[in-house]
C-alpha cells in the first residue's frame, strides 16, 4: 500500500483532486501508464473513505465548546469536491460549521494566496481578528501572510492554550491529553 501511494497515487497527484480535478480526469493518465494497477487506481476512488484516519473525539468536543461559546467557526480545507458530501455524511460535525471553504469546490488549494482571499471574502472575515488553525505549517504561514492569526495544530493542549491566549474561553472538560487529530 505504501509503495502504491508513494509511486502511483502520490500526494502530488492527489493535490489535483484537492484543486477540483475530477477523479476520472486525474486517473486517466495513471491508468494508461500503470495498466496492471487499474483496479487499484479505481479502488482509490471507490474506497476513498476507507483511507480517512480516526477522528479525535477530544478535538471535536473542543470545537463544540468553541461553538457553544458563541464564536463563529469555519472549515477551510483542502479536500476533493466530489468527496465533500461523503465526508459530511461520515463526519456529521462538519455540518456544524458556520460555513466551509472546500478547495475542490473552488478550484485552488491552501496555501495559495487566492485561497485566503476567497476565505476572507466568502465569510466577510477580518483576518487580523480571525484565528486560523491548521496542522500544516505551510498553510499557517500562508494564513499569517494573509493577515490571519495563525496557529499550527500539534495537539489539543497547545491548541487550548492558543485559544485562551486569544480570548476564546472554553470548557476544559474533554480536551485534556495529546489526542491528535488524524483526519
Amino acid at each position: 500500500m505504501e509503495y502504491f501511494l508513494e509511486t502511483v497515487c502520490t500526494p502530488t497527484w492527489h493535490l489535483q483532486l484537492d484543486a477540483g480535478v475530477s477523479f476520472t480526469t486525474a486517473a486517466e493518465p495513471l491508468m494508461a501508464k500503470h495498466r496492471p494497477l487499474r483496479s487499484l487506481i479505481q479502488a482509490y476512488n471507490d474506497r476513498f473513505d476507507e483511507m480517512w484516519g480516526a477522528l479525535s473525539s477530544a478535538l471535536v468536543q473542543m470545537l463544540v465548546e468553541i461553538q457553544l461559546s458563541g464564536v463563529p467557526t469555519y472549515a477551510a480545507t483542502n479536500w476533493p469536491g466530489e468527496y465533500w458530501n461523503l465526508a459530511m455524511d461520515t463526519f456529521p460535525f462538519l455540518r456544524s460549521f458556520d460555513g466551509a471553504l472546500v478547495s475542490g469546490l473552488i478550484g485552488f488549494t491552501k496555501p495559495s494566496p487566492a485561497f485566503f482571499q476567497t476565505l476572507t471574502i466568502a465569510f466577510s472575515l477580518t483576518p487580523a481578528r480571525t484565528l486560523f488553525i491548521d496542522d500544516r505549517l505551510d498553510n499557517v504561514d500562508a494564513a499569517r501572510k494573509a493577515g490571519y492569526r495563525g496557529h499550527q495544530f500539534l495537539d489539543n493542549l497547545n491548541l487550548r492554550t492558543f485559544l485562551l491566549e486569544n480570548g476564546v474561553s472554553i470548557n476544559q472538560g474533554g480536551v485534556e491529553g495529546d489526542d491528535r487529530s488524524r483526519s
